[in-house]
């Protein structure tokens, strides 16, 4: 059942053994999610919007587009925990971040989204222009942080790192402290307890945003630092990379569209989070793709030779029993 599903999901020994090149598997992770996108945005209505035709529909297939690649990209990550048993390679840090970032995500677009009160407030700080937060926009932020739940979860069971030296420990101090998010907190028992005399609620979600983006600019640096310190990508999915890049400049394309067809760039300037959010996301993404295809491509070849080496051995040993 979910074995064999995470054995079909996951590259063979042949595709192992050439990391330098983009295997089926790759190749299906990579196109499915966006194709799957683009035919949703074609097939469903297109959502209220200030976009005129047919700028309203390339929009939607954006945005959908976007929305299929960045929600797959955290299952590589997943099938390739559960394939191996085994978390190493993977930062937590990085995952505590993460889960943290998009909690703060999930809470800005779902309010600006749904609440009619907060889009009342953004009308009036806007000149009367609604926000450019679409329904992808909340489904994808909650399924990111429920995915990124999942590999937390995964971490907790298959936690097998070796130990902590001091510079990892106090990081990972650091990230568990979370600074921003209880200081969201307090923003949020400010805004309360003072009937928004401190702040509005726009306001407070746009401090979140805030924090949400500057989660995304450190998040990775773990990341980065682990694969330096191993010489290695191995453990870090690179398929959750590929799509990742994609899924920004998916994102990307379509507050800038929305803003040229509108002739209101205030619809970029007043959702910073999704802007930065995709930029950042793909130049970190190509840091990844830097260190998995030029740096170290050795150490995934010598890996895979080591692990058809022990299968070889292991295969050769219970013949042998058999034959006893």
């Amino acid at each position: 059942g979910s074995s064999s599903f995470a054995e079909l999901l996951s590259p063979t020994e042949e595709d192992q053994n050439e990391p330098g090149r983009l295997c089926r598997t790759q190749l299906l992770w990579i196109c499915g999610p966006p194709l799957a996108g683009a035919c949703l945005g074609l097939a469903l209505p297109v959502s209220s919007s200030d976009d005129p035709p047919p700028f309203s529909r390339i929009s939607s297939v954006l945005g959908w587009s976007y929305f299929a690649a960045w929600s797959v990209s955290f299952y590589p990550q997943v099938v390739q925990n559960f394939s191996r048993r085994s978390v190493v390679g993977l930062s937590l840090d990085y995952q505590i971040l993460n889960f943290l970032g998009f909690l703060c995500y999930f809470s800005f677009n779902g309010a600006l989204y749904w609440s009619s009160y907060i889009q009342s407030e953004y009308k009036d700080a806007h000149h009367g222009q609604s926000s450019a937060v679409r329904l992808n926009d909340v489904w994808f932020a909650g399924h990111a942080m429920v995915l990124t739940a999942v590999t937390l979860l995964q971490i907790a069971v298959y936690y097998d790192y070796p130990p902590l030296k001091g510079s990892e420990r106090m990081l990972r101090k650091q990230s568990s402290a979370s600074f921003p998010v209880w200081l969201s907190g307090g923003l949020l028992a400010a805004i309360v307890a003072f009937q928004e005399s401190f702040m509005t609620w726009l306001t407070y979600l746009g401090t979140l945003a805030q924090v949400k983006v500057f989660i995304s600019v450190v998040k990775y640096m773990p990341q980065v630092w682990m694969n330096c310190r191993r010489q290695s990508t191995d453990g870090w999915a690179i398929e959750n990379v590929l799509l990742d890049f994609m899924g920004g400049a998916l994102s990307v394309g379509q507050l800038v569209l929305d803003g040229f067809s509108t002739s209101d760039w205030s619809a970029v300037t007043g959702d910073p989070a999704k802007f930065l959010l995709g930029n950042c996301s793909m130049v970190f993404d190509v840091i990844f793709m830097a260190q998995h295809y030029c740096l170290y491509p050795m150490a995934h070849r010598t890996r895979a030779s080591n692990s058809l080496s022990l299968a070889a051995e292991q295969s050769a040993t219970e013949s042998s029993d058999a034959a006893s």
